[in-house]
């Protein structure tokens, strides 16, 4: 689990976004819950640098043995940089998923960020499920 501490974000679908808003960037990564869930990512689909994303639209495409996950985006704006070592070794995931982030974009809205829970309310949101 995400640090008291921390200045991450989470949305419902279990997805984290730690902003760095003087730079207007976010890098965006999964959960120790979703990992927990999905038990083996095989192979990663990442969105491309320079792919404008759209909150809450398909951008990331966790391959498992039977089945395909789709993650939303967490915020709107551009992807500036994808991490190659998880999507080349997707089992990073697993050992830190706080660690190994998916991708960092440029968001547009500031104010998106305001939609998202912080780590107390992802908390309790997850004890009731």
């Amino acid at each position: 689990m995400a640090s008291k501490t921390d200045r991450r974000a989470f949305t419902n679908r279990h997805t984290w976004v730690l902003p760095d808003e003087d730079k207007n960037i976010a890098t965006v990564g999964i959960t120790d819950y979703l990992t927990e869930e999905l038990v083996a990512i095989q192979s990663i689909d990442m969105p491309l640098v320079g792919d404008e994303l759209e909150m809450d639209t398909f951008c990331v495409h966790l391959h498992l043995a039977k089945r395909i996950h789709h993650l939303r985006s967490p915020l709107s704006g551009r992807v500036v940089e994808i991490n190659k070592d998880v999507q080349d070794n997707p089992s990073l995931l697993h050992l830190d998923p706080y660690k190994n982030w998916l991708y960092r974009m440029e968001f547009d809205d500031p104010d998106e960020l305001e939609m998202l829970m912080d780590i107390n309310r992802y908390t309790r949101f997850i004890d009731q499920l």
